[in-house]
């Protein structure tokens, strides 16, 4: 089998996933509470970077290539 690697791991157990806490709104419906619970340790967060544990770790997407870059690429 397999073995990957990832940084995207609880920085306390180790676990590569975790859920979104469910709670009861004013009007007794089930809705994200915006807190995740890691799926091993249970530890619960509000932003991954934190669950991560690596402080250079980040959730914004990739930046798109500038137009200088791709003129030097002779595109």
């Amino acid at each position: 089998m397999t073995q990957y690697k990832t940084i995207y791991k609880c920085g306390r157990c180790g676990a590569t996933s975790y859920q979104p806490v469910i709670g009861r709104d004013a009007t007794g419906a089930l809705m994200p509470t915006g807190v995740y619970r890691c799926t091993g340790c249970r530890v619960t967060f509000t932003d991954a970077r934190d669950w991560w544990g690596h402080p250079g770790a980040s959730t914004a997407a990739p930046a798109a290539p500038s137009a200088q870059a791709s003129a030097s690429n002779g595109s």
